[in-house]
Parts: C-alpha cells; sequence; structure tokens
C-alpha cells in the first residue's frame, strides 16, 4: 500500500448516513467505521469525539488502519493540511441517508423505497440542534447520495432549511436524471447553487438503460445530461460527472460510456463498489464480472485494456487496470459452474474472493 499521500476528510468531511450514523467519508472508504450517531450523540461528541480524534492520530501516522486506503478514490495530498485531533465544523457535508427514490434501478433496489414517515421526524426534529449547527459554515453540501431529491420531500425540505441557513454554501449534486431538468433545479433554489453535478447513469445505450433501470426514459435522461453539459461549458457549474457501476449487465458499454463523457465534457466515473439493498448484489458469481470467479471475467480483463480508458475524461480505479485474466482450467471452471447453475438449476455454493476489491456486502 502506498500511503504516503494524507487524506484530509477527517478534517473537514462529515457523511449522515444510514439509522443516523456518521462517517468520514463514503462507509466503503471507511471501513463502516463511524465517529458517532445523530440520534445519540452530541454534535461536538460526533465531530471532535474520541471516536473521531483517534481516526485522525491514525492518519496522521499514516496507518489508515480504520480505512480502504488502496481503493478509496477521495482526494490525497503530500502534505497534511491539518495540525492536531481536534477540529472545526467541516468544510464539506454529505447528507446521504434518505433512500426514497422512485425509480427501481438494478445497481440499488429490486423495489421502490422511501423513507418512512416516522424516519423522515426524527432528521427533522435533529435539524435545529444537528443538522443546522454542523451546516452553518460549510462551504459544500452533497445531495444526495442514498436516493432521489426530487422524489423526496423530506429531503427538499432539509435542504431548503440548510441552504437559508448559509446562504454560502455550494451544492454537490447527485441525480439519476430523470428529474434534473432547468425547471427542477430553479424550483428547489438550486441552480445558482451548484458547483458539481454526478448523473448515475451506469449505461450508454438505450438497451443497457432499460435493463439497469427496468424503465425507458433514455431520452429524457439524455436532454437533462446535455443541459447539465451546457452548464458546465458556459462556466455555471466547475464539475460535470456521469457515473458508471460495473455489472455484468452493462459492462460493455464502458467505451461507449467514456465517449459519451467526452462528447459532454464530462468525467466519466466507474465504480465496482456495488452495494445497496437487492439482494442480487449478494450474488457475486452472477453480477460482479470483476470478480476472478465471475464466468466473463477473463473478457472484462481484456476489455480494459481498451485505450479508450486512458482518456482524461475517464476515472477508472487503478486496482481494476491491474487485474489479470485468469488461467484456462479456472476460466472453464467458471463457465461450468455457471452453467450448472443457471442451466441445471443446480445449488452450489459461491467461491470465496481472492482479489480485493470492496466490501460487496450491503449496507445495513
Amino acid at each position: 500500500m502506498n500511503n504516503n499521500l494524507f487524506c484530509q476528510n477527517p478534517w473537514n468531511c462529515l457523511e449522515l448516513n444510514n439509522d443516523g450514523k456518521c462517517f468520514f467519508c463514503n462507509p466503503c472508504f471507511s471501513n463502516f467505521n463511524m465517529i458517532g450517531n445523530i440520534f445519540e450523540d452530541d454534535i461536538d461528541e460526533i465531530w471532535n469525539g474520541v471516536k473521531a480524534q483517534e481516526f485522525r492520530k491514525d492518519v496522521l501516522a499514516k496507518k489508515y488502519s480504520y480505512c480502504n486506503y488502496d481503493n478509496c478514490n477521495g482526494i490525497k495530498s503530500e502534505k497534511i493540511l491539518f495540525e492536531g485531533v481536534i477540529a472545526p465544523y467541516p468544510e464539506y457535508i454529505n447528507i446521504g441517508y434518505d433512500y426514497t427514490c422512485a425509480q427501481r434501478c438494478i445497481i440499488c433496489r429490486d423495489e421502490y423505497k422511501a423513507l418512512p414517515p416516522e424516519e423522515c421526524k426524527r432528521w427533522e426534529d435533529k435539524l435545529e440542534t444537528h443538522i443546522l449547527p454542523i451546516t452553518s459554515k460549510a462551504k459544500y453540501m452533497f445531495v444526495n447520495c442514498r436516493g432521489e431529491f426530487f422524489d423526496s420531500k423530506h429531503t427538499q425540505k432539509m435542504v431548503a432549511a440548510i441552504l437559508n441557513n448559509n446562504p454560502n454554501i455550494k451544492v454537490d449534486f447527485i441525480s439519476n436524471g430523470i428529474k434534473c431538468n432547468e425547471e427542477n433545479l430553479i424550483k428547489h433554489n438550486l441552480l445558482d447553487r451548484l458547483f458539481k453535478v454526478h448523473i448515475s447513469l451506469h449505461a450508454a445505450t438505450r438497451r443497457t438503460y432499460k435493463r439497469i433501470f427496468r424503465t425507458d426514459k433514455f431520452d429524457v435522461v439524455m436532454k437533462n445530461v446535455k443541459y447539465i453539459s451546457e452548464l458546465k461549458r458556459s462556466g455555471k457549474i466547475n464539475d460535470f460527472e456521469i457515473m458508471f457501476v460495473i455489472t455484468a449487465d452493462n459492462y460493455r458499454d464502458m467505451p461507449a460510456f467514456v465517449k459519451l463523457a467526452e462528447k459532454l465534457d464530462a468525467r466519466a466515473a466507474f465504480s465496482a463498489c456495488i452495494g445497496g439493498y437487492a439482494d442480487y448484489i449478494m450474488n457475486r458469481e452472477d453480477y460482479a464480472v470483476f470478480y476472478q470467479n465471475h464466468h466473463k471475467y477473463n473478457d472484462f480483463v481484456k476489455m480494459m485494456k481498451n485505450p479508450i480508458f486512458n482518456s482524461p475524461h475517464c476515472w477508472l480505479p487503478d486496482y481494476l487496470r491491474k487485474l489479470e485474466p485468469v488461467t484456462i482450467k479456472q476460466y472453464f471452471n467458471n463457465k461450468l459452474r455457471y452453467f450448472a447453475r443457471k442451466k441445471l438449476k443446480m445449488k452450489i455454493e459461491q467461491t470465496k474472493d481472492n482479489i480485493k476489491i470492496f466490501s460487496h456486502d450491503t449496507y445495513k
């Protein structure tokens, strides 16, 4: 592990996540080491408590024992920009707990999900005591990495309160793109607050899009994506990213996805960190094509050699670039196991991972 670079997140980032759990970054990258719970702890105890201080001490020592450092795509620097284990309130807040969405994209879930009213109330009850104080001087807010902002009146209410309380905060915004148009951005007072937009697209063609999202709204999304691209070209937003979570159902779209990003003046951001609500995610040998025991693994590795992935518009984790094909024997074993499970309906236990990528377990 090359741990010569310092991660800045423990000093300037806070993610509000499921069940009130708080992290310095995406739980996948911090190995689910939470620093507190918004429903149980005072906000100062969360941000500068024992767990937070121990985490920062560990980073200062370059141990990264709390982190998934090798696979992290966070920003790191050669010099630590902070001193000590006590920090002022963070500059970057991730409002990432509301999984409400009117879609059922197979990346995330098998059925429609919405945050229950009682959970909405729990968070709203913490607005004055926890949310507004911790965001009062923040420079950036990320909305919403677990669900769809335009489908959740609760998140819309919370974000409106934060924007009203902190007129200077900028919004790092993620959406599936279906309702992310000029009318809705203006309606929710976001258009002039945006500094970065991410669209979870996961496909470059209508055929793949329909398979991933289980709906045919490809033309609507493409229209909205082109609008966001125009915002980027005109300098109204700083950054634009189209996101692609790799599965066996969409990986063949990856080269075309990079070309789409080039056309849009966006960044194609690929990830193998799949985890959410759908049970199929646990079935690695069917869906995790980057997994060495997947029956299409060698085909995936071969595709990774495509020079299109060297494009400046492409972000691809280094560990995916370094994957090597399995032996002919293992390749045929993978094919045989797949045939036995799918065609013969045999119950075969999944083999153990023999490469280190991410935890594929569903986060609860």
